[in-house]
């Protein structure tokens, strides 16, 4: 009679069926820990279904796509962050990436208005995450971007990006814009057709309790990251990281990793991390899974 298979502990049990639909690699402006052909092998070990590779600086799309075709057997999907380097918002590269086949959008990250009043900082998160050298001096002197005009209505360019993501059905990313902006951005994404919807990092952002329920009422699903929890920019507190996503809910919530950086863990290891402590915190595999797994694979698959 053949002996019954092993159970992984459900830490690991959980990376099986993941989708990551917030994480960086290398070759970047900052240094990173990984390349996509480097996260892909140990996320395809893993078992990790998907990830959604990210960089502030430049599309993604032909590394995802390279990405796939040397490590088969996981999904790797690419993205555009609509910072400096690509023209801010502009509908041309959004346009372009589309076409390329991305399926996600980032509102402005590192070059928006309220980075700088999060981090203190322009085009750079500070310590941990800084390019070699610096920011040119015409690159800091570059007005931040702020998505609302005098009304406190979307920009016209960004009302264009907006309807391009509507008319792809990828998602719509939030970035890290104020919530003000986010609060404008989503009401006018779900009038133009916008089906998919995320803010990431919430404490990264600063966003009180009570602003993460308002943008989750407006059909935005909140991402929860590893890298809120771990040291360098630690935000939260396990057990109020925890108790964010009760008020929120499951329903709503998804859980990625946000890593690549040097101190940080590599993607799968920062994602066993997080299940594991939310295991600790009394959610049951089944809610992990609805976050890690469910959600995600929701909003990033076409």
């Amino acid at each position: 009679m053949d002996a019954p298979p092993l159970k992984l502990r459900d830490d690991l049990d959980l990376l099986r069926g993941a989708v990551d639909i917030h994480i960086h690699h290398g070759p970047d402006l900052y240094a990173r820990i990984q390349d996509p052909i480097e996260l892909a092998t140990d996320a395809r070990a893993a078992g990790v279904r998907a990830v959604c590779i990210k960089r502030h600086n430049f599309p993604t799309a032909g590394l995802a796509e390279m990405a796939r075709k040397a490590v088969p057997g996981i999904d790797v999907f690419g993205s555009l962050a609509c910072n400096r380097q690509v023209g801010g918002l502009n509908p041309l590269a959004v346009e372009a990436a589309i076409k390329y086949g991305v399926r996600q959008i980032w509102m402005p990250t590192i070059d928006s208005t309220n980075h700088e009043v999060v981090t203190g900082s322009v085009g750079q998160h500070g310590k941990g995450l800084t390019i070699k050298g610096g920011i040119s001096d015409y690159a800091a002197r570059q007005p931040r971007l702020y998505l609302l005009d005098d009304d406190g209505e979307v920009v016209p360019e960004l009302a264009e990006i907006i309807q391009q993501i509507a008319d792809a059905d990828i998602i719509l990313n939030l970035g890290h814009t104020s919530f003000k902006e986010m609060i404008a951005v989503a009401e006018r994404a779900k009038r133009q057709g916008v089906k998919r919807i995320v803010c990431d990092h919430p404490f990264f952002l600063k966003l009180s309790s009570e602003q993460q329920v308002a943008i989750v009422e407006r059909g935005v699903y909140m991402n929860f990251t590893a890298g809120e929890l771990l040291p360098r920019w630690w935000r939260v507190s396990v057990a109020d990281f925890a108790a964010a996503i009760r008020r929120v809910g499951v329903k709503r919530s998804v859980i990625s990793s946000d890593v690549g950086q040097l101190h940080n863990p590599p993607m799968v290891e920062a994602l066993r991390i997080t299940c594991q402590l939310m295991l600790e915190e009394g959610f049951s595999a089944d809610e992990i899974k609805t976050m890690l797994h469910h959600n995600p694979a929701q909003l990033l698959y076409p």
